[in-house]
């Protein structure tokens, strides 16, 4: 399989934005053509001001949900004392996202839009949820498999789901229709699993590199995380990290490196940096 680089990395792109202000509703949320970044994942994107809206105004093409299974709803919270009813994947990431492709403009150029799930409460019944739940979203959330790289035309659906946290392994991949991926991790850099089953790779920094930012990045890391991008794509899959702190030296090292999905918290700095950076 062809070798992803960083400059295809910079290529997947979606031109996305919100039209209104920072009390438009979930119920209007439009997309502009607009500025948009690189590939971005926002991080525990549940806990921003506004989920998943604040991400698309920022132009990030990758979001995470972390969910509990409870009394038969899938429900959005970092902890299980944090859970409240209202708050389930529907509500918050489903539906919006729904009305937001919806909206769009035929001419835009759309590219794929992930949509990470954290389980974090027991696998295989949490899955056999998220299952059902997204085959309600035929027209939102694509079947597998699908090239990841893919651009997305009219009629195709441009969400992919990627399963991480709890992950039902087995029952993922015998799931039918195929609708949710497998978040890897650098122990899997060598699977046999098609990059559609497992297409992404993600891990901890912070349990495989000293640097935070500060300073020099070490060369013996610097060669490491270059091997880790090299194996990851040698199969065709993405890479993320998590726990890296949110610094521009940080996310240049990861840019340069070829990191595909780069990991924050701090959007709008992660946004402003990778526009700069591209204008270079």
């Amino acid at each position: 399989m062809a070798l992803i680089s960083s400059s295809t990395s910079f290529s997947c792109i979606l031109s996305i934005a919100l039209l209104g202000t920072a009390t438009i509703s979930s119920d209007r949320v439009l997309a502009q053509a607009s500025k948009s970044v690189p590939i971005a994942h926002a991080h525990n994107d549940y806990e921003h001001e506004r989920p998943l809206h604040d991400a698309l105004r920022a132009g990030f093409t990758s979001v995470e949900a972390d969910v509990y299974l409870v009394d038969n709803k899938l429900l959005v919270a970092h902890d299980r004392s944090d859970i409240t009813p209202n708050r389930t994947l529907e509500s918050l990431y489903l539906d919006p996202l729904r009305r937001h492709f919806s909206m769009q403009s035929d001419h835009l150029p759309h590219k794929t839009f992930w949509l990470m799930i954290d389980v974090k409460s027991d696998p295989i019944a949490t899955h056999g949820k998220i299952q059902s739940l997204l085959k309600n979203y035929p027209h939102l959330v694509a079947e597998i498999p699908l090239p990841h790289r893919q651009k997305v035309g009219k009629g195709s659906p441009p969400v992919r789901v990627v399963i991480s946290g709890n992950r039902a392994i087995q029952e993922i991949l015998q799931a039918q229709p195929r609708i949710s991926g497998i978040d890897g991790r650098l122990s899997d850099l060598k699977s046999d699993l098609s990059s559609g089953a497992m297409p992404w790779i993600s891990d901890n920094w912070r349990s495989h590199f000293r640097w935070r930012g500060q300073n020099e990045f070490p060369e013996a890391e610097r060669k490491k995380l270059r091997s880790y991008v090299e194996q990851a794509h040698q199969k065709g899959r993405l890479l993320r990290f998590w726990g890296t702190p949110d610094s521009p030296a940080v996310w240049d090292e990861l840019l340069q490196a070829g990191v595909d999905l780069i990991n924050a918290d701090d959007l709008g700095g992660l946004q402003m940096h990778l526009q700069k950076n591209l204008k270079k």
